[in-house]
């Protein structure tokens, strides 16, 4: 889609993306080809390394870039998986090198077409920011937040910003205006105080919580797997149920280590109580490599991992050229490991709709229709990983639906899904069009095969029996 050496084939003008985070610069680059001049504003400091910021307090937890999000930010820069490799990243077939504990059981280890890197996201987050500035049409300015919203006639103008090193205001004016701001942003407020409506919002609340370490490990060390995650059971007796654990390796001979429990069953910080944590619920391997080799961080507590959903894309009225993307739009629990491919997936759904919106549209109309178009257009891309994640979170006992606690429950569907699942760890085609599922590069269709459906109505009982044992071996 661009490369290093793009410049604008339309004239579209200027476009403004807030937020220089994954969704933020993807949609920079993605914008690159269309508009003129593309600025990208931020409140913080642009780090010159791949370093922790304030805007991203999360990003030394773990984080997974699917299959799926590879090829997404690989069409948007091109080479990036060379790059990427070329400095130590992994690159891996998930379905080989992962050890992966279900709460039914182990999924069997075989190879696929799939690879994924498995970088840190403060890696991740600066090259591809390093990689929209050499565009030549796109430029970042740091330490300068977004205040307020212009609009005129209907259609968004500008947007005021302040220098946080003058404490001065100003309006940057452009042609269209992208919210990648993430969680934090105002957006809705920004409408009401326009008078319009704000987005319908949907919070789902599973109370998961992680706590995450790193581990420098040899050059030669090699266990047998390059990521191990043994995931809680949810059901039954003991610590199992609430807590699990991830690792993998990442550049510069990494281990990210992370304690996850769910229902409220949240991993400590201190260093007693994590390697207490890590080590409750029937599996030594996250303790033993700590232990052996030590960590190189602090421990990092997260907790704000709920599923939340804006819906931009069902506004009765909007004003023209603004459009809201990435965690702005649509946030997921982490433990899914959708958030980063949505961001990606966004970005090149911005691109195809503007295709497709010039295509279709008069040129005097400018940007008219566009906005309620890319909304509509980026719910389609949300509506899976939203679905996904809330059916699962939905089991968790505990869980909160906009702030209220509701009884844990099961749809039919998803106890069809669950004893799928369960399927997947006995039988290795079931299990990669599983993995695929989960890394983004096969739609879930599949689990509406007629003769899949029979298979798991005539084995029910057994499959929804089933659970995970002994997770400290695994062939």
């Amino acid at each position: 889609m661009t490369s290093d050496q793009n410049v604008s084939t339309r004239g579209l003008g200027t476009a403004v993306v807030i937020g220089a985070s994954i969704a933020g610069s993807s949609a920079a680059a993605a914008l690159s080809t269309r508009f003129g001049e593309v600025i990208v504003i931020d409140r913080d400091t642009l780090p010159a390394e791949a370093t922790k910021r304030r805007g991203v307090p999360h990003s030394g937890q773990f984080h997974i870039l699917s299959a799926g999000g590879r090829l997404d930010l690989e069409a948007i820069f091109p080479g990036l998986t060379d790059d990427l490799t070329a400095v130590g990243v992994p690159y891996a077939d998930p379905t080989a090198v992962f050890r992966y504990g279900s709460k039914f059981g182990w999924f069997p280890r075989h190879s696929s077409d799939m690879r994924i890197l498995l970088g840190t996201r403060r890696y991740l987050e600066w090259y591809l920011r390093g990689r929209a500035a050499k565009l030549g049409n796109v430029t970042y300015i740091q330490r300068t937040p977004a205040k307020g919203l212009i609009i005129e006639d209907g259609r968004a103008v500008g947007v005021e910003v302040e220098d946080l090193d003058t404490k001065e205001l100003r309006v940057i004016r452009a042609d269209l205006f992208v919210d990648a701001s993430g969680r934090p942003s105002i957006a809705p407020e920004w409408f009401a105080e326009a008078g319009y409506a704000k987005p319908v919002e949907t919070v789902i609340n599973a109370r998961w919580g992680y706590a995450t370490t790193y581990v420098r490990v040899p050059e030669g060390f090699d266990p047998g797997w390059t990521a191990l995650y043994v995931g809680p059971t949810v059901s039954g007796e003991g610590y199992a149920a609430t807590r699990g654990a991830s690792m993998w390796r990442q550049e510069d001979n990494l281990m990210v280590v992370t304690a996850q429990g769910c229902a409220g069953d949240l991993p400590p910080s201190d260093v007693e109580g994590f390697l207490d944590f890590i080590s409750s619920f029937g599996s030594s391997e996250f303790r033993d490599l700590i232990e052996q080799y030590g960590r190189v961080s602090g421990i990092e507590a997260w907790q704000n991992t709920s599923n939340r959903l804006r819906d931009w894309s069902n506004l009765k009225e909007r004003p023209e050229n603004f459009v809201v993307v990435g965690d702005a739009a649509a946030a997921f629990n982490p433990i899914y490991g959708q958030g980063m491919t949505v961001a990606a997936r966004g970005a090149r759904t911005l691109d195809s709709s503007l295709t497709g919106f010039l295509q279709d549209s008069a040129p005097e109309s400018g940007l008219d229709g566009f906005a309620e178009r890319f909304q509509k257009d980026l719910q389609a891309v949300i509506e899976p990983s939203w679905m996904f994640s809330t059916t699962s979170d939905y089991g968790i006992p505990g869980v909160e639906i906009n702030g209220v606690t509701q009884e844990s429950s099961k749809s039919p569907e998803s106890e069809y899904a669950d004893r799928v699942i369960a399927l997947a760890t006995e039988d290795e085609s079931i299990s990669l069009k599983f993995m695929e599922t989960i890394n983004m590069v096969r739609s879930t269709e599949w689990l509406g095969d007629e003769a899949l459906r029979d298979r798991v109505l005539g084995d029910w009982d057994r499959l929804g029996s089933l659970r995970r044992s002994d997770v400290s071996t695994n062939v």
